[in-house]
């Protein structure tokens, strides 16, 4: 009986950590692209696990996300189920994954946007791009910076 309430206390410590522990990024990535290195860099200082994936095709991934091929970018990665394309700020992603909108499969920051996470300075602020949001039923800017 001694045994139980300190086990239980311990299951329930676990469990919670488990619960509220940022969830794992599986990057896709080129060895090559140190602007996805710094954005992994990026989420890692926020919290997150990254598990980078070197590749040098990772179409399929996109495709199966159901990515619109304009809205490409350097890297994928996925959180959660969702699909994130691109520079796409951690503030996003956190939003996203507290939501949890049941139309939206991914976000994106097409291209390379000069700054953005991984791509702008450090300590620079975030300008000049949009994050889309893309879903079966279109695309739809989630955020303007």
């Amino acid at each position: 009986m001694k045994l139980i309430k300190p086990l239980f206390n311990l299951t329930l410590l676990l469990w919670s950590g488990w619960v509220f522990a940022d969830p794992i990024i599986e990057l896709y990535k080129s060895p090559t692209c140190g602007c996805c290195t710094e954005w992994a860099q990026i989420m890692e200082q926020k919290g997150y696990e990254v598990k980078v994936h070197h590749q040098s095709d990772w179409s399929e991934l996109k495709q199966a996300h159901g990515m619109p091929p304009q809205l490409q970018s350097c890297h994928s990665a996925i959180i959660d189920g969702y699909l994130i394309e691109g520079h796409v700020p951690e503030a996003d992603i956190a939003r996203l994954l507290k939501e949890r909108p049941a139309n939206i499969k991914g976000l994106a920051a097409p291209g390379m946007p000069m700054h953005s996470p991984g791509m702008a300075k450090p300590g620079e602020a975030y300008k000049d791009f949009d994050v889309i949001a893309f879903s079966e039923d279109g695309l739809s800017i989630y955020k303007k910076y």
